[in-house]
């Protein structure tokens, strides 16, 4: 069986949000220009393409004008995200963030992307606070998945804590989920990532401070 390549892309990006354990320090740093040159030489080779970013994903300068080359080639896009800015019709699933931080606009993004008929995985940091219910909070969102991350040591955050665990509902088809593009996501046998990070460089994993 042929593996599926995923690109995975860190887009440089700025946020309206300061959740206390975000993984990159600094938000909208980056090359976008570079960033874009790099994800347009790798996408012929590709079958997947997932979209994340220093901050809010969809506030990418070339966020529309990638997602239109992309597509124009007949790839798939799925997007992590927090907002709705982010969750684009056409989009193969979007993961959104769930947290104290970002509750309204998750909303309001889930609620879009259903409103758009694309696949939903909710992403919510184990911080090894409190007891997260996956299958609870499956049904409460009417979502198709949740993703439990595992709390990083990395940009904000000065700990790590939790477990990485994953639940979908049997009828869902949001693709290849979870990309092994962080490093606290299992790798998978089935599919090669390679990751573009934020200034356009190939990086083992996202999210890591420099």
């Amino acid at each position: 069986m042929k593996k599926q390549k995923i690109l995975a892309v860190q887009l440089p990006a700025p946020c309206p949000l300061g959740c206390s354990f975000c993984r990159t320090p600094k938000h909208n740093e980056g090359d976008s220009e570079k960033v874009i040159a790099t994800v347009l030489k790798e996408l012929p080779s590709c079958d997947e393409v997932y979209l994340t970013s220093n901050g809010e994903t969809g506030l990418f300068v070339g966020f529309d004008e990638l997602l239109e080359k992309i597509f124009n080639l007949g790839k798939r896009v799925s997007v992590l995200c927090a907002t709705k800015a982010s969750v684009r019709s056409g989009l193969t699933r979007v993961e959104i963030s769930l947290n104290k931080f970002t509750n309204d606009m998750a909303k309001n993004a889930i609620q879009k992307a259903k409103d758009l008929n694309i696949p939903i995985v909710i992403s919510v940091v184990d911080d090894g606070s409190t007891v997260i219910d996956l299958p609870k909070l499956l049904t409460e969102y009417g979502v198709d998945g949740v993703l439990v991350r595992a709390l990083q040591n990395e940009g904000r955050s000065t700990s790590s804590a939790g477990v990485t665990r994953y639940l979908k509902t049997n009828d869902s088809s949001i693709g290849i989920c979870p990309i092994p593009a962080y490093r606290e996501i299992p790798k998978n046998d089935t599919i090669d990532t390679f990751c573009i990070d934020h200034f356009g460089n190939h990086v083992p994993y996202l999210g890591i401070a420099s």
